[in-house]
């Protein structure tokens, strides 16, 4: 074959060549970027039960990678991206998270095309996994709070009708009572201290006995004046103890009060954002 009529062939040969490269180089996969970042979960808490409290612990781990992987907080993500960074290059980006073994550490990978876009997002994810963990923890705390205020309001309540009670016994008998009681007390007395005298010397003389038959009808009447008082006296009492324990069941109300947010704030249900994204490299062989 001559020179002359092998140059065109060649010519023929290298574009199919170039054509055949472009194709491929359309259709290649592009290069793959990762970006990664850190969560850590709330420290041990002991209970009695330890199989319960670690089938309890796995639980929420799982739910910890289960969230951060779901399509919704990916959407919300996306949608944080879009209104943050909106002129932003965008990519698919896919998220997982890999515990780290025997410790409360997660480690969250993002891997894009873009890695601008593919950090953003991881941080987004972060972000919105962080917000929705909050609205739990308040969610979950205006449950307790409302229950504990209408607990306050009922024990209010409680007290302020134990308090109404024992003033109006009080109004109503307390000084009577009191003063009625001393007076037939001292009464009592005088009258046991004369029969005591006329019993010496009431023997064989009709008068003394006939004082003798008043001054105990008079000590029986006195006697029950003096039950009939104790009852009431006993009902003062009665009234004046519920409504202090009506009081202090009120007061130590505000006392579980301030036990609350530390309650709150040492659950093992907390997590934290250990590292935020890091900046995307290339992964290896990605886009060949």
């Amino acid at each position: 074959m001559s020179l002359s009529r092998s140059i065109p062939l060649l010519q023929t040969v290298s574009a199919l060549i170039f054509v055949t490269l472009c194709g491929w180089s359309a259709y290649a996969a592009p290069p793959q970027f990762q970006s990664m970042a850190k969560l850590v979960a709330g420290g041990r808490m002991v209970l009695g039960n330890e199989y319960r409290w670690e089938e309890q612990l796995q639980d929420f781990y799982g739910t910890i990678i289960e969230t951060v992987e779901s399509r919704e907080l990916n959407k919300k993500a996306d949608e944080r991206v879009s209104s943050l960074h909106p002129d932003l290059k965008t990519s698919d980006v896919t998220i997982q998270v890999r515990q780290s073994k025997g410790s409360a550490i997660f480690t969250v990978i993002a891997t894009g095309s873009e890695p601008k876009h593919t950090q953003v997002f991881l941080n987004a994810i972060m972000d919105e996994f962080i917000a929705f963990r909050q609205m739990i923890r308040e969610q979950a705390q205006g449950k307790v709070l409302s229950t504990f205020l209408q607990e306050v309001i009922n024990k209010q309540k409680e007290m302020e009708t134990a308090m109404d009670a024992k003033v109006r016994a009080e109004t109503a008998n307390g000084s009577l009572a009191k003063i009625e009681l001393e007076r037939l007390g001292e009464r009592l007395k005088t009258l046991s201290n004369e029969r005591d005298d006329l019993k010496m010397n009431a023997s064989g003389d009709s008068t003394k006995k006939q004082r003798l038959d008043v001054l105990d009808a008079e000590i029986k009447r006195v006697g029950e004046e003096i039950t009939r008082n104790d009852e009431i006296t006993a009902r003062i009492k009665d009234t004046s103890e519920r409504a202090q324990t009506a009081r202090t069941a009120y007061e130590q109300m505000f006392k579980r009060a301030e036990n609350f947010m530390n309650m709150f704030n040492t659950q093992s249900d907390y997590v934290a954002i250990m590292e935020r994204a890091s900046i995307s490299v290339p992964l290896p062989e990605s886009g060949k």
